[in-house]
């Protein structure tokens, strides 16, 4: 029998409260760890619950998603979407941006290997175990990996006198991503994520919906029309490497997103109610 674990996890008051699966508000409580948004504690947190997952020798894929991502698809569908292949399914690219990568990481990560993309990763079982066993890359993300300081989390240290001149790293953006390839993995992943988030706010007159981000889709939000939108992207563009990922599975064209976030409960509600999360169109469905 081979099975996949879900894993996700909640952030309420800077404490994590970890499960395993189902989820979210299901299952066995394995490990509680303070975790702040932007620091290593995040990619620790990551860490514990793949240690967790792994002690049942059946999970052999690890499916990382959060308390706002709902399916978009009935399980079979991603049962066989997720199984059908060999790899992980890993958001990376190469990251340009000056700030995010620190010098000082280096020779140990050099920033030829230094990769961007969504913490959201489904990760083969070979690839979990790496991250798990990890004793190399892990230290340099805490010690060299920090977001930029925030007015809002000035209680955390002292602002800085000068905050432009400080690194902006996001470790849960870029740990998997960096250390895989570190590790000379690239070749046994998908470099996409299968979860969908919406990063282009730029036009919205909300000023909740703007900053650091993705927008929460409220009920207002949830109708059809958004589901439809989200099924139908079938392609994803990477700028800084010039790469257009387009998406398959077995072979065949397929849509590039089995979840998707940020839902509010009313909203993920409001979709069941309606009967919009299902299979893919012309797929059999689920009984």
């Amino acid at each position: 029998m081979i099975v996949f674990r879900v894993l996700c996890f909640g952030v309420h008051f800077r404490i994590n409260v970890f499960m395993l699966s189902p989820c979210p508000h299901w299952g066995a409580y394995v490990d509680i760890t303070m975790v702040d948004w932007g620091e290593a504690t995040m990619i620790e947190a990551e860490r514990i619950l793949l240690r967790h997952a792994l002690t049942d020798p059946y999970n052999e894929r690890f499916v990382f998603v959060s308390d706002s991502c709902i399916p978009i698809y009935n399980f079979s569908y991603t049962y066989d979407y997720i199984m059908s292949t060999s790899t992980s399914f890993v958001d990376s690219f190469a990251d340009t941006k000056e700030g995010r990568y620190n010098p000082k990481m280096d020779p140990v990560i050099s920033v030829y290997n230094w990769r961007k993309g969504s913490q959201w990763v489904v990760l083969t079982r070979k690839h979990a175990g790496v991250v798990v066993n990890d004793t190399t890359v892990f230290p340099m993300f805490q010690q060299h990996c920090k977001r930029k300081s925030l007015l809002e989390f000035w209680r955390d240290r002292p602002f800085p006198a000068d905050p432009a001149k400080e690194h902006n790293c996001i470790p849960d953006e870029h740990y998997v991503q960096t250390l895989l390839a570190q590790e000379g993995f690239e070749g046994e992943i998908t470099r996409r994520s299968l979860t969908y988030s919406a990063w282009d706010l730029s036009a919205s007159k909300d000023r909740e919906r703007r900053g650091w981000h993705p927008v929460t889709y409220k009920f207002s939000d949830a109708t059809p029309v958004l589901i439809k939108s989200i099924k139908d992207i079938d392609n994803i563009n990477y700028e800084t490497e010039n790469r257009r990922e387009w998406c398959s599975s077995k072979g065949k064209p397929a849509p590039c997103f089995l979840f998707a976030r940020k839902f509010t409960r009313p909203a993920a509600l409001h979709l069941l109610n309606l009967s919009v999360l299902g299979a893919r169109r012309g797929a059999k469905s689920e009984t």
